[in-house]
């Protein structure tokens, strides 16, 4: 007799705005296993509008913003029934949505904006919606982010994590997972990841590329050091965790009024303040409570970027810097991935923070829009919990 399992199709879209990433896992009693995966790239316009949303003072109306909420949502829908049409139907889908704000805060103060309007996902789909995972964990005190660390710990259980590793995301903001013995976590935002390289990538490229692939820019260029000096002084880079950051916090026009660096320069400017924030957030926060760390396994769209894994050899030379993709895990899928374990945990009503995020109490889970399957679903869920 099959065993029950539950497919749950995780959808993310991240900060850089780059596209879709949708990961679809199986779970049962006795673990997960990945099913299949899809990407697509980002609308021009769409995207265009979604950065134009996000710029300090940007002024829009209401109207504008719940239109902009149901285009990205029917957005989501149409590629989201192309996707399974072409690999199979979930039970579930988790979508994190597109972050356009996000406002931590100490106490139960902290907001945080995910558009992509989940009814019409479900609309177009059948196909019942977990969406909005991070206001749960605001409203118990935490920053929302990063959410994580719970499906990190999940993956350091395959890789083994003594003394002491660390799961590093290079998304459009950078985080880590700290796991130490005896399953110990720390996590945090350590800075601008991508955001700054691609839009830097983008302005000495005249528009051309996105990304700078396997950071070639970079390694041409020449770094502007007192500019580095400068934007470290940010406020944030001297918190202490929890802590968790966003656009809101480091605008392109930040970094760009903070150099005159030009061309390959500039994005070698901008991968320098990455390679150097993450490494201080190491040395400040980690290997100064002398916790003991021995590797650190990068993913996301930064983990494919040589440059800042040569830099970070170079600068963190008594940890071995390595990716998850070098141990057999698809970096680019994790947080697609992350995002369908905590679609079930929230069918579960399981919080998805903790004390990393700086939640002090239960932080309601991800919200459910039921679809036409729900009656299926519910029946799926209660043999497999």
């Amino acid at each position: 007799m099959a065993r029950p399992t539950l497919a749950v199709l995780g959808v993310m879209t991240g900060t850089s705005c780059d596209g879709l990433d949708a990961a679809c896992i199986s779970i049962s009693k006795e673990g997960w296993s990945p099913l299949w995966s899809a990407a697509r790239p980002y609308p021009a316009q769409l995207r265009k509008e979604v950065l134009e949303f996000q710029r300090p003072k940007s002024r829009v109306s209401a109207q504008e913003w719940l239109d902009l909420h149901r285009r990205l949502g029917e957005w989501y829908g149409r590629e989201l029934k192309t996707i399974i049409s072409k690999n199979g139907t979930p039970d579930v889908i988790a979508n994190h949505g597109q972050t356009i704000a996000h406002f931590p805060a100490k106490g139960r103060r902290g907001i945080t904006l995910q558009m992509g309007e989940p009814t019409r996902i479900a609309h177009a789909t059948g196909i019942t919606v977990v969406s909005n995972f991070r206001d749960g964990d605001m409203a118990a005190g935490g920053q929302g982010a990063p959410l994580t660390p719970l499906f990190h710990r999940l993956l350091a259980q395959g890789i083994g994590n003594i003394p002491g590793i660390s799961i590093h995301n290079i998304g459009g903001i950078s985080n880590l997972t700290y796991i130490g013995p005896n399953d110990f976590l720390l996590a945090f935002d350590t800075g601008p990841g991508n955001i700054w390289i691609d839009a830097a990538t983008e302005r000495a490229t005249g528009g051309k590329n996105k990304f700078d692939k396997d950071g070639k820019l970079a390694f041409a260029g020449e770094i502007d050091w007192p500019a580095i000096e400068r934007i470290l002084k940010h406020p944030y880079f001297s918190k202490p965790a929890p802590k968790s950051t966003g656009r809101d916090d480091f605008p392109l026009t930040h970094f760009f009024k903070s150099t005159r660096a030009k061309g390959a320069d500039l994005v070698a400017t901008a991968t320098a303040l990455t390679v150097e924030s993450i490494a201080q957030a190491y040395e400040k926060i980690i290997l100064h409570r002398n916790l003991p760390l021995s590797t650190i396994y990068f993913c996301g769209g930064g983990a494919k970027n040589l440059a800042i894994l040569a830099a970070l050899t170079q600068r963190l030379p008594e940890i071995k810097i390595s990716t998850l993709s070098q141990i057999g895990l698809d970096g680019q899928l994790i947080e697609a991935q992350a995002f369908a374990f905590y679609g079930f945990l929230s069918l579960l009503g399981q919080p998805l923070g903790g004390s990393w995020t700086g939640a002090g109490s239960f932080g309601p889970p991800g919200h459910i829009v039921p679809g036409k399957n729900w009656m299926k679903l519910a029946a799926k869920l209660n043999e497999i919990s």
